[in-house]
């Protein structure tokens, strides 16, 4: 077998590789990726000299991923970010006129350079199984040491304690206590 019998062409690897994906789905994307563009090059600057702020926050950032209505947006400097943040509700209005069929809920930022992904549901769902687990262990400590302390806080009383409730209260105490009921009682002025 000759070396030039193992080689494909440039189309064959590409039409291989672009088989699985859907023409409505990169449609989608597209038009996505275009309504973003638009909807950030119309926020305007208040500033003087009339700079187009939507301009700088597009050439400074990109969208990075979609899952459950969240849409992570990547930035190059912390600054992006924050003129982002401020935008987001005028933001995600354009992105929901411009592309009715994709839901978006809010957006998250990370800093370009940084590996930040949004998680799937599936994975959420494990750690809150695995938190709720965690609690329900911690709880059930919490109950066991309540009722091992009722038993040993019951068996510290002593037999005397437990037989006389109404202990015999001393004599100078007694006296106090009369003199004040008396006084009390009657209306001494």
């Amino acid at each position: 077998m000759a070396y030039g019998d193992n080689l494909i062409s440039a189309e064959e690897m590409i039409m291989t590789a672009f088989t699985n994906i859907e023409r409505a789905e990169v449609e989608k994307n597209n038009k996505l990726l275009k309504t973003w563009r638009a909807t950030l090059e119309s926020i305007r600057s208040n500033a003087k000299n009339g700079e187009n702020l939507g301009v700088n926050l597009y050439s400074h950032s990109r969208i990075i991923d979609l899952k459950n209505g969240i849409l992570l947006v990547e930035a190059d400097h912390p600054a992006w970010i924050q003129t982002l943040r401020i935008y987001q509700k005028y933001i995600i209005t354009g992105l929901k006129r411009g592309v009715p069929d994709v839901k978006i809920s809010s957006l998250a930022f990370r800093l370009r350079g940084t590996n930040v992904e949004l998680h799937s549901q599936i994975n959420e769902e494990k750690i809150r199984s695995e938190m709720e687990e965690r609690i329900q262990k911690e709880e059930k400590a919490i109950q066991e040491f309540d009722e091992k302390n009722r038993t040993v806080s019951s068996d510290s009383v002593t037999n005397e304690e437990k037989s006389s409730p109404n202990k015999e209260i001393p004599e100078n105490l007694k006296k106090i206590l009369d003199r004040l009921k008396t006084d009390i009682l009657t209306d001494n002025k």
